[in-house]
């Protein structure tokens, strides 16, 4: 029989009714009386995450920014790990011993742990993610960190792995630690080859689900994780790099932590009940590299020039609202190394003087590139030094790139900038990884193409003493060479802002600036 139109509903509705009454009395009855809603308090949920731009590639051995760091944080494992207080602790490795002659490394893998596609993790694994890295042919961009003091790779048994140091090395466990030390999955690595960046295959509790380039980056829960299960049901990486626009993101509940901060919304966040705003010590500086292969900017007293003609301070106070300090070396003082060696105080006329000794007129074109949005105050800071230099008489062409781009163009050797606004975060929080990429003449980020055979042979010379005292004094005349040598301007060390939901527990950052999301909760 048809029924007419409105006595169908009408039928319906209270079908409907009857059913859902008949579901709730079942429901109550399994429940047991418990109050509604205890069964769901743990459910995984979504997590979404503002920074200022993407990561560049997901592949650890070849990663050097930190956005890039964080997602494989995510979806890969390393034989140790860092927790909360930056203690080295277990990973896929349960143990370690060290030969007396500080040589050889052993590790002994846990039993069980697979890669996101089903294959195990092994000694194999291992080698073959750490010959991979170390074999120069493959270019990665990591190559150094490890190639410097790893000989060979040995499998002892299917979960022991072993590494024969070239010398013995102090930092290698936190260099172990590192996100670049992060075990691939072969199968995949040999299936997708050179676009293994774009589709990674770890054993990490998330997995990579979609990446829109320019947009997001999305991470889903890994059911079959050997350790504590994720948290979260996605983990969402959201490119904004308009500071204020991540700031508003945040108080709408759009985004659920945001990174960098904006400084100048930092009070106004911190005043917000619902919101978070941590403030912590970083190992990460910002610095203008100076091209040192490009005239007058080959000459170290013009560098010097420019170091004295940019006015640091107003820039800590003022643009940085604090939230940095002056720097007094080219690292910081949470890196192990470090010792001070003073800042070039702000100095115009100085600066002038030491411009017309080198024959530099008014009116000399300085190229000043700078990246938009990847690094706190970025842009803004770039913007003031430029005024600063026109200030002693340059005549600055400005340039601001996205981040991808920018990391492209200053690597290209016949790059033409003068100057670029670059930063590091000493991931190892030890001197050499500090120095060794950024400073040294095949280091892998020298965007000044600084090339100093004394300052080579001091980094060198670190890396490889073994004694803790003789290394402090080896750094500390390194940094006297750098800072007299002057390939940076050198700027600021950065405190580490993060804005989260209160809503949201352990959420923290690694000394090295590394935002760990993995343990985060949602309540």
């Amino acid at each position: 029989m048809i029924l007419p139109k409105n006595e169908g509903e009408i039928i319906l509705k209270k079908a409907s009714l009857a059913l859902v009454l008949a579901i709730v009395l079942l429901l109550t009855a399994c429940g047991g009386g418990a109050p509604a809603g205890d069964g769901n308090a743990a459910a995984p949920k979504d997590l979404v995450v503002a920074f200022g731009s993407e990561p560049v590639t997901l592949d650890p051995q070849d990663t050097s920014d930190g956005i890039s760091n964080n997602a494989n944080e995510l979806i890969f494992d390393k034989l140790v790990t860092l927790d909360k207080n930056n203690n080295i602790v277990p990973q896929l490795a349960t143990e370690w011993t060290t030969a007396p002659n500080g040589k050889k490394i052993t590790f002994k893998l846990r039993e069980g742990a697979k890669f996101q596609d089903g294959t195990p993790v092994n000694a194999e694994a291992v080698k073959f993610t750490f010959d991979r890295v170390i074999n120069k042919e493959n270019k990665l961009n990591r190559y150094s960190l490890y190639a410097e003091f790893i000989d060979k790779v040995n499998v002892d048994s299917e979960y022991q792995i072993s590494f024969d140091l070239k010398f013995p090395f102090g930092p290698a466990l936190i260099t172990f630690a590192h996100t670049n030390g992060g075990i691939h999955s072969p199968k995949n690595v040999k299936e997708k080859g050179k676009d293994v960046g774009k589709s990674p295959v770890g054993s990490g509790p998330y997995k990579l689900k979609n990446w829109i380039p320019g947009d997001k980056v999305v991470f889903e829960a890994n059911p079959d994780y050997w350790g504590d299960k994720p948290k979260m049901n996605t983990i969402t990486f959201k490119t904004v790099a308009e500071n204020s626009a991540r700031s508003i993101m945040l108080e709408t509940g759009e985004a659920d932590i945001i990174v960098p901060v904006v400084t100048t919304d930092v009070e106004r966040l911190k005043a917000n009940d619902k919101i978070k705003i941590n403030v912590e010590p970083s190992s990460r500086n910002l610095y203008m590299s100076i091209n040192t292969t490009r005239a007058p900017f080959d000459n170290a007293k013009v560098r010097q020039a420019l170091n004295y003609a940019v006015d640091k301070e107003t820039i800590v106070k003022k643009i940085m609202s604090g939230q940095a300090k002056v720097s007094e070396a080219a690292i910081g003082d949470l890196v192990w190394g470090y010792s001070s060696v003073g800042a070039y105080p702000y100095d115009p006329e100085k600066a002038k003087q030491l411009l017309a000794e080198a024959g530099v007129a008014p009116g000399t074109t300085i190229k000043l590139w700078t990246p938009d949005g990847r690094y706190l105050m970025d842009r803004q800071i770039a913007e003031f030094i430029q005024g600063n230099l026109q200030a002693v008489g340059f005549k600055v062409d400005y340039r601001k790139w996205e981040f991808g781009a920018f990391q492209e163009a200053t690597r290209d050797p016949k790059a033409e900038f003068n100057l670029a606004l670059n930063s590091w975060g000493t991931s190892t929080n030890d001197a050499d990884w500090g120095l060794r990429p950024i400073l040294m003449t095949k280091g892998a980020s020298n965007y000044s193409k600084l090339s100093n055979p004394e300052i080579d042979a001091l980094i060198d010379k670190g890396m490889k003493t073994a004694n803790a005292d003789e290394r402090k004094k080896v750094y500390g005349d390194a940094l006297k060479q750098i800072k007299e040598q002057a390939p940076w301007i050198f700027l600021l060390d950065y405190k580490q802002t993060t804005g989260y939901q209160s809503s949201l527990e352990n959420v923290y950052n690694w000394n090295n600036e590394r935002l760990i999301l993995r343990d985060v909760v949602k309540k």
